[in-house]
C-alpha cells in the first residue's frame, strides 16, 4: 500500500500553518474539512491512525505516521502492538521485517499543494 492520502495530508501540513495547527490539536477536523478543493481518501486504519495520533509537533506527528507504517507498532492509540509488529503483515513469510514504507510524496502532490493560495497568507 502506498499511503497516498497520508502523503498528501503530511504536506499539507508541511506547507500550511494553520492546517498544520488544526491537524495537531483536532485531527478529526483537519481529515473531514481537506486541504483547500483537496480531500483526504484515508483508509478507515489510516483515518483511525490519524485520530489517534497525539503529538505535538509535525515532526513527531510525522514520526508516529512513519512508525505506524514501517509496521513496528503505533496502532493510534498511542499504544505498540497494533498486528503489524512480527505477524507478517507488513513482511514476508510470516516474518514481519517487511519492507519500510517511506512517506516519500510524489513533485506533483507537493507542487499541488505548494500552489494552493492560503500559502500566500501562511
Amino acid at each position: 500500500m502506498n499511503h497516498k492520502s497520508l502523503n498528501q495530508l503530511l504536506c499539507a501540513a508541511t506547507v500550511n500553518v494553520r492546517f498544520r495547527e488544526v491537524l495537531l490539536h483536532d485531527p478529526a477536523k483537519a481529515i473531514a474539512s481537506g486541504y483547500f478543493d483537496h480531500s483526504f481518501s484515508l483508509t478507515p486504519e489510516e483515518r483511525d491512525l490519524v485520530v489517534g495520533i497525539q503529538a505535538q509537533g509535525l515532526e513527531d506527528f510525522a514520526a508516529q505516521v512513519y512508525h505506524w507504517i514501517s509496521g513496528n507498532g503505533f496502532d493510534g492509540n498511542g499504544h505498540n502492538g497494533n498486528g503489524h509488529n512480527g505477524n507478517g503483515r507488513n513482511g514476508h513469510n510470516g516474518n514481519g521485517k517487511g519492507q519500510k514504507r517511506g512517506l516519500a510524496a510524489s513533485p506533483d502532490s507537493l507542487v499541488d499543494l505548494y500552489r494552493a493560495p492560503a500559502l500566500a497568507h501562511a
